[in-house]
């Protein structure tokens, strides 16, 4: 069982090793796995100044696990102050990933807007929600979750949010973008606690901006920190989801945003 520094180390050298079967959903390498890997490939062979502001995701297929694959990347455009960097994580020839990348140098600006910090309370209170085998997903025994509200998945939950911490339990190296996009994604959709009943549900598109990068400050993130996630569905019908989240540090500084759509298959004929 390897932790994530072992992939994110192995990519950043110029390897491919195949993901193992403790970060897949099944035979399927989890979405936030995959969208990770496909940055860790676009930072190395684009290095970036600038910070990374947004992350555009396509999860168009499955990436197996056990399995051998590829990360092919292209520079999309890049300008002055902007630059766009796309990766695809291929499979079989089939393409599993789309991620484009976006990195932005700052700038002088008189519009400058602080997000007001929240109180996010003790870290790592809650709920604990650890691996369960055969219930949870195989990538779980890598994370730390604690839920302070919204419902567990399938309990058929009034609930139209999740606020909770989450953390990695087997890495101790410094957070790094590609960290914080794994972690991110880790977090069942809001949408499956809204079921009595299992079902599959899916991320189709995923759209991901960051406020500041985790090794910025003071005290850059480690990846063994506790984040605040808080999670609402904004919309469901016709068995597709809109979600939009909030991810903070544990002193309610506002982190990043992310945005998914995702589909459900709770009723098939």
């Amino acid at each position: 069982m390897n932790p994530f520094d072992f992939y994110y180390d192995a990519i950043s050298k110029n390897d491919l090793p195949p993901v193992d079967g403790s970060w897949g959903q099944g035979k399927t390498t989890f979405g936030g796995m995959s969208a990770a890997l496909a940055l860790t490939a676009i930072e190395r062979d684009f290095p970036q100044k600038a910070p990374l502001r947004s992350l555009s995701i396509h999860f168009c297929g499955a990436l197996v696990t056990e399995q051998p694959y590829e990360i092919e990347t292209r520079e999309l455009k890049s300008g002055r102050s902007i630059s766009h960097i796309q990766a695809e994580v291929l499979q079989n020839d089939d393409c599993a990933t789309v991620v484009t990348a976006c990195y932005g140098s700052q700038r002088e600006s008189d519009v400058v807007v602080e997000p007001a910090a929240i109180e996010t309370g003790e870290p790592g209170s809650g709920t604990k929600l650890g691996y369960i085998a055969g219930l949870t997903p195989e990538f779980v025994r890598h994370i730390d979750f604690s839920y302070v509200s919204g419902g567990l998945p399938f309990t058929g939950s009034k609930d139209n949010h999740i606020h909770g911490w989450m953390r990695f339990n087997d890495s101790t190296g410094p957070m790094t973008e590609a960290h914080l996009v794994a972690l991110i994604d880790a977090w069942p959709p809001a949408t499956l606690q809204k079921l009595r009943s299992v079902a599959p549900c899916a991320s189709i598109t995923w759209s991901l901006e960051l406020m500041s990068s985790p090794r910025d400050g003071d005290t850059p993130l480690a990846a063994n920190d506790w984040l605040y996630y808080e999670v609402d569905i904004m919309e469901a019908h016709g068995g597709y989801a809109h979600t939009t989240a909030k991810i903070y540090r544990a002193d309610g500084t506002l982190l990043a945003l992310s945005r998914q759509l995702v589909v459900v298959y709770d009723k098939r004929s």
